[in-house]
Formats: structure tokens, C-alpha cells, sequence
């Protein structure tokens, strides 16, 4: 059962330790990151054993897109509540209630027999797993100050590309699989990575049991927004979105969102029908450029990010508009070129621009956003993503009926590049300056005051 923020079992105040307090967060950090990438992993292994789950289980294209929607759409519409638990109890709890219901939802697709108890599975991890990000960002924010915030995250979102990584590779090779007979019973492949992911998801749960603790809650001003204890659940959500560039972040994150859940739902089969590649290979590929690039840009575009915010207001915002722009003629090329290598330097610029977007994510928001709505904010991107829900669907369908192909549609995605970097630039110049309340504000007032 959780407990509320107040509750003494939260605090975890100094601990007479020093060495041991400045490991911590990043102790704490690790296990997090570790949550996190079980966590897409579940959520993403469905693409990479599509083609032979779709052949047992007689799904169309268009179906395999709704498995994304039937996730994505709970899972958004889950955080108009579900974030708010991150503000107001203890995120231990919150995280390990969402892993375990995470873990019995896909060890149960292991053993569906059709389309519809598939999305019902799907549905049911949307929700168990809305609650998760919210509190994880929460963590986040509380173990680091705003001048390491933004690399700590990065360093965070490591586990999102190796959740990918691990999905495609592994994944794509239990889809090649032969059946596997237990005694009366016959599994595929595909069935057999849930249920060993599931089991992996196991192991990860009782390590966070028995290991991660509750940090203290941080940056909240008893005088000032919604003061040290938090507000109620519509004060702190009229805090968010009374704010413009928090709105403005709001649709830039949409469109990375419809952006990204097509790559994510067919990229792989795109390899596979156009190219002739296996699963397996499909799943590499499909992940091998683009992952690991995109955890160099996390790195790096934490490092400048943060030294960036040291000096510029925009410094977090100018980071994720240099990630936006170089997608515009990576996304095209991706969708139209027939040489495996200019794909393959496509998508580490992909991978590279994706790392300088997502790593500032979250510390744009808090940036803007007041420090006891953190959780709340990062829930409510999410919820907005809702609208990025159909994309999948929408591609699939116009497969189906040969209205564009694959590879038109991913082309065509390069458009939205464009619109965001549009939206990222009216932010920083009629927006931000008006909204900023991060580290720089603290020093202009003082220099004011002197």
C-alpha cells in the first residue's frame, strides 16, 4: 500500500555516510534505468516477432498497428491520474506495483489464441505501465541538481536504446525459432520470448524490492506555486498547463511521438519485405545504427545541454532543435534509399538526434514547470501523446489498401521533423523567456537585488 508524501518512511534525510551520499543517486539512477529497460523491452517486443506471431495468429497490418494503439492509448490516458501518484507518494511503491502487473501481462500474451486476447493483453500493459515514467522522472529530478540533470538523464536513458537493441536482436532470433514441445504442450518462438522476457522482468522486480529505497523530495518552495507538500490533483494539473512553453513542448513531443511509433511498429518488417532480410537480421539492423548512436547522443547531449543551461535559458531547447533538424533528410532518405549503407547513415543520424531530443525531455519541462508538479508534467506529455496513438494504424492501413507503402510513409514523416523544428524555434523566442524558472531565473533575481 502506498504512503503519503508526508510519511516519515519517505524521508531518507542525510545519512551520516558521506561517500555513501554521493553514491546514492547514482545508485539509485542505475536501478531506475534498469526498470526502465524491462519496461520497453515489454512494450516493444511485439514488433520484432510480428511477421510469425501474424502468421499463427492470421493478423493484418492494420491489426498489428492497432497492438500499438491498444497499448498507447491506456497507457496515456492512464497519467491524467496515474502521474499525479509520482507528486504525492512514495515512487518505490509506484514503480514496483507497475513492473509486477508488467511482468503478468506479458508472460500472459505467451499464451494468447487470438487478435482480440492479444490487444486485450496489450491494453492491460498500457495500464500497468502508465504509472512508471511519471514516478521514475520524480526520482530523477529529486537525486540531481539542474547543473547534472541533464546528463544523469541521459545516462538514465540508456536503457530505453537497450531495450530496443535487446528486443530487436533477441527478440527477432526467438522469432526464427523452431516450436519447442513441452510435453503436450507446443510453443513458437515468439511465445517463448514472452515468456523469458517476462521472466527477466521477474529477476529485475526483486532486485528493485530489496534495493530501491525513497529519495527526498527536492527544489519545493513552501512560499511560492504549490509550496513543499504538493497540491491537489486539479491544482496541480491547472499549474502544468497554465504554463505556454510547457504547452508549446507538449505538441513537439506529439509529433517526435508519431514519428517514432511508426519506426517503431514497422521498421523492422519494412527490412523484411523490402530487403529480404530474417527477423533477426531485420531486428538487428533495424537497431544496430540507430540505438547505439542514439546513446551517444544521450551522452552528449546531456554534457552540452547542461553546460549550455549554465549560460542560455534556451540551452535544453537548442539541443533538441539541432537533434530535430538533422531528421529532416535522415527520415526521407531512410523511406527512399536502396543501398543498405546510406540506411545504415541514415539512421545513426537518426540515432544521434533522437539521443539530443529525449535527453531533454523531461529537464525542459522542469525548466518551466513548478518543482512539485515534476511528475504530474512528465505524465501529461504522455497523455498528450495520446494523439500519436493511430500513426501505426494509419500506416498500416494505407499498406493494406496500397494507398503508400512502407517506405513512402516513413519518408513522409520527414515533414514532421519539419513542424517540430518550426514549433522549437517560436518556443525559444516568444515563449521560454516569459515561463523560464530554472537556475538562471535565481541568479538574474540576486544580480537584480545587488
Amino acid at each position: 500500500m502506498m504512503s503519503p508524501l508526508n510519511d516519515a518512511a519517505t524521508a531518507e534525510a542525510g545519512t551520516p555516510n558521506p561517500i555513501w551520499r554521493r553514491i546514492r543517486p547514482w545508485w539509485l539512477l542505475t536501478l531506475v534505468a534498469l526498470d526502465y529497460f524491462i519496461l520497453v523491452l515489454h512494450r516493444k517486443l511485439v514488433f520484432y516477432v510480428q511477421i510469425p506471431l501474424s502468421e499463427e495468429l492470421s493478423l493484418s497490418k492494420t491489426q498489428v498497428g492497432i497492438l500499438d494503439t491498444g497499448f498507447l492509448i491506456p497507457y496515456s490516458l492512464a497519467q491524467l491520474f496515474v502521474s499525479y501518484l509520482g507528486d504525492r507518494y512514495r515512487r518505490r511503491s509506484v514503480l514496483l506495483c507497475s513492473l509486477s502487473a508488467s511482468v503478468v501481462a506479458l508472460a500472459a500474451m505467451g499464451f494468447v489464441q487470438d487478435f482480440s486476447q492479444l490487444l486485450l493483453l496489450r491494453i492491460v500493459l498500457g495500464f500497468a505501465q502508465a504509472a512508471s515514467v511519471p514516478a521514475i522522472a520524480g526520482v530523477l529530478a529529486d537525486c540531481f541538481t539542474p547543473k547534472s540533470r541533464s546528463t544523469a538523464i541521459g545516462i538514465y536513458n540508456l536503457s530505453l536504446n537497450m531495450g530496443y537493441i535487446v528486443a530487436g536482436k533477441w527478440g527477432g532470433a526467438f522469432a526464427d525459432m523452431d516450436a519447442v514441445q513441452f510435453g503436450s504442450t507446443e510453443l513458437s518462438g515468439w511465445r517463448m520470448s514472452m515468456l523469458f522476457f517476462a521472466l527477466a522482468g521477474a529477476l529485475i522486480l526483486l532486485l528493485l524490492f530489496f534495493f530501491l529505497s525513497e529519495p527526498e523530495r527536492t527544489g519545493r518552495d513552501t512560499s511560492r506555486g504549490l509550496g513543499a507538500e504538493g497540491g491537489s490533483l486539479w491544482a496541480t494539473i491547472k499549474s502544468v498547463f497554465s504554463v505556454r512553453s510547457y504547452v508549446a513542448l507538449t505538441v513537439v513531443f506529439l509529433l517526435f511521438c508519431i514519428i517514432t511509433n511508426a519506426h517503431d511498429a514497422f521498421l523492422a518488417r519494412y527490412f523484411v519485405e523490402d530487403f529480404g532480410m530474417t527477423n533477426e537480421q531485420a531486428g538487428q539492423f533495424s537497431t544496430l545504427w540507430m540505438r547505439p548512436a542514439s546513446i551517444v547522443g544521450l551522452i552528449l547531449g546531456g554534457l552540452l545541454a547542461d553546460w549550455w543551461a549554465r549560460h542560455w535559458r534556451a540551452g535544453r531547447l537548442l539541443v533538441q532543435l539541432i537533434g530535430i533538424v538533422v531528421w529532416i533528410p535522415a527520415l526521407y532518405l531512410v523511406g527512399t534509399s536502396s543501398s543498405t549503407a546510406v540506411l545504415a547513415g541514415s539512421m545513426v543520424v537518426i540515432g544521434l538526434g533522437m539521443g539530443f531530443y529525449i535527453v531533454n525531455i523531461w529537464t525542459s519541462a522542469f525548466d518551466v514547470v513548478d518543482p512539485a508538479a515534476r511528475s504530474t508534467a512528465v505524465g501529461f506529455f504522455n497523455v498528450v501523446g495520446i494523439g500519436a496513438s493511430p500513426s501505426a494504424t494509419v500506416v498500416g492501413y494505407l499498406s493494406d489498401t496500397e494507398i503508400l507503402n512502407f517506405s513512402q510513409s516513413l519518408a513522409g514523416l520527414s515533414l514532421l521533423a519539419v513542424a517540430i523544428t518550426v514549433l522549437i524555434l517560436l518556443t525559444i523566442v516568444f515563449l521560454l523567456p516569459r515561463d523560464y524558472r530554472g537556475p538562471l531565473a535565481d541568479e538574474e533575481a540576486l544580480a537584480d537585488v545587488s
